[in-house]
């Protein structure tokens, strides 16, 4: 089995926080902080991040390749998990949930990019924009340009997201820019459709940034749309990076929806 980067502290029920692009386990670190110490948390980084192999390649990059980690670590941890995702993390975490072969009890993502979504005729302004942002930034990496990242960075947080973050960070997105090229092809390549959404059968709590781009809006309000037992929001003046900007309102967010989903009756037994 490749590497796999995990990380676990406290107890109860089980929450697996799934970062997104450039970012490893600790990024989520600023909204567990805020989480009262009633849960277990289990970090863990997808392909290519952190202490996780990178298993893809420029010809093999399907989604099978991230849910192997989730579904390893899920299955190592043991219990139903609740998922809990940011951007590429959170459309992640809805693959997973769709792949049914982890007990998942809920899922809460923060800005999730499923870009299939808005290929469809009505928004293929967006889908056509993300694409041609996506080969913009491949060519870029591919011609060694020091911050290439910039142009994912930007394009999700706003301009100027990437000069304003600190150096370690800007570093960390440099070394990691042939990474995201591979997470773009794999999320390009997750084919779901509104009707798959539509037959998760568990509770969703689907958060945006008011500050987000359109590609965003359409891709959230689709999902809105779609899913069966959703609980929406909106963090105001918070962009794509809101689980480091405004981590203390996205706690908050997962614990009042934790607590609704925990307080919900269990089903009726027939028989």
């Amino acid at each position: 089995m490749p590497a796999i980067d995990f990380v676990e502290t406290g107890s109860g029920p089980t929450l697996l926080f799934i970062p997104g692009s450039f970012s490893t386990h600790a990024a989520w670190r600023p909204v567990q902080k805020w989480l009262a110490p009633a849960y277990r948390i289990v970090g863990t980084s997808l392909c290519g991040y952190g202490a996780t192999s990178e298993t893809r390649t420029r010809e093999d990059f399907g989604m099978q390749h991230e849910l192997r980690i989730i579904e390893h670590v899920a299955r190592s941890i043991g219990g139903p998990v609740h998922l809990v995702g940011h951007s590429f993390g959170g459309t992640v975490a809805l693959a997973a949930a769709l792949a049914n072969s982890i007990d998942v009890a809920s899922l809460a993502i923060f800005e999730a990019n499923p870009l299939s979504l808005i290929r469809d005729r009505s928004r293929e302004t967006h889908y056509q924009d993300v694409l041609t942002l996506s080969h913009e930034f491949r060519d870029a990496v591919d011609a060694g340009k020091t911050d290439a990242a910039a142009i994912i960075i930007d394009f999700w947080g706003g301009r100027d997201t990437f000069a304003s973050m600190p150096e370690v960070v800007r570093n960390y997105c440099r070394q990691t820019a042939p990474t995201n090229v591979l997470d773009w092809q794999t999320d390009f390549s997750f084919e779901a459709s509104l009707h798959d959404y539509a037959s998760l059968d568990i509770p969703v709590l689907l958060v945006r940034g008011a500050l987000a781009n359109p590609a965003m809006v359409a891709m959230t309000d689709m999902l809105q749309q779609a899913l069966p037992h959703v609980h929406g929001a909106v963090v105001e003046d918070a962009g794509h990076f809101l689980i480091a900007t405004h981590a203390r309102e996205c706690a908050a967010l997962v614990t009042r929806f934790l607590t609704t989903v925990r307080a919900a009756p269990e089903p009726a037994m027939l028989g």
